[in-house]
């Protein structure tokens, strides 16, 4: 069976339900990437989306699990400012060299999705076996188990679990 890690950053924790339900279903490790920076309030809320879409880096905590021992590496971040948030900018920029294959996912008010596949990417160098979207109203909705099935799915040449359907409810 394929080592899997998903490492994540949620500053809302709309990521982290997504990261748990891909991580029921493929049987991965999980490790969520922690913040330095206060993005509490209106105030971080501006920040976060400046420096998003200027495309700097932020600072984090130091990381636990190393990459370059997992088979797939799944990053999951959410949209800000239609671009990359600067956390998980971080980890990549230090880690992308351990990773051997990626996958992405992403948590969205309506778009952006896809510009933040390219920058993600970009700074791995390396194509995804995977994409997937998940917008605040399948969240909220809680309709994104099979986006989330898919998604498995499609990386079921690297990983063969699958999300049960009876999991999804209340995240």
């Amino acid at each position: 069976m394929t080592k899997t890690l998903i490492v994540y950053y949620s500053r809302t924790n709309h990521t982290q339900k997504v990261a748990e339900l891909i991580a029921q279903g493929v049987g991965a490790n999980i490790e969520r990437i922690l913040d330095v920076t206060s993005r509490e309030g209106a105030f971080g809320y501006m920040l976060s989306g400046q420096q998003a879409m200027l495309q700097r880096p932020g600072r984090i905590q130091p990381v636990k699990a190393d990459p370059s021992h997992y088979d797939l590496t799944i990053l999951g971040a959410p949209v800000w400012s239609w671009s990359l948030s600067p956390p998980m900018r971080s980890y990549v920029i230090a880690q992308k060299h351990k990773f051997k294959r990626v996958a992405f996912f992403c948590t969205e008010g309506a778009s952006g999705g896809a510009r933040l596949f390219r920058q993600l990417q970009t700074l791995c160098g390396k194509t995804p076996v995977a994409t997937l979207e998940v917008t605040e109203g399948e969240l909220k909705s809680g309709d994104y188990a099979s986006k989330v099935q898919e998604f498995i799915q499609q990386i079921s040449g690297v990983t063969t679990s699958a999300v049960p359907q009876s999991e999804h409810k209340g995240l």
